[in-house]
């Protein structure tokens, strides 16, 4: 990840308000999958790294109420988006990490 960046100007590189941003961090609030991609390239992550979803954790953890939490006031087309997205990003994944 980028080093030395701040909240301000990763709100600037994302086009995401400061607010959005702290509680991202924070993990105030549930993020909406377009904030976490923003952030991701804006830093040069993927999202597995920006989310730290390593396998061990996701095994340790209720993952099935994190899912919920994320798409429980998305529209079905916006969870079929982010289910594509998601098949995407785990078939090419190989490709773009080390």
């Amino acid at each position: 990840m980028e080093k030395g960046l701040t909240q301000e100007r990763l709100a600037e590189k994302t086009e995401l308000s400061l607010t959005v941003i702290q509680k991202v961090e924070t993990g105030q609030s549930g993020s909406r999958l377009e904030t976490l991609i923003r952030i991701a390239l804006a830093l040069g992550v993927s999202l597995d790294i920006l989310m730290d979803m390593k396998e061990s954790d996701v095994q340790g953890s209720d993952w099935r109420e994190e899912v919920y939490l994320l798409v429980r006031d998305k529209t079905v087309g916006e969870v079929k988006f982010a289910i594509a997205v998601a098949d995407s990003i785990f078939r090419y994944k190989d490709e773009f990490l080390d």
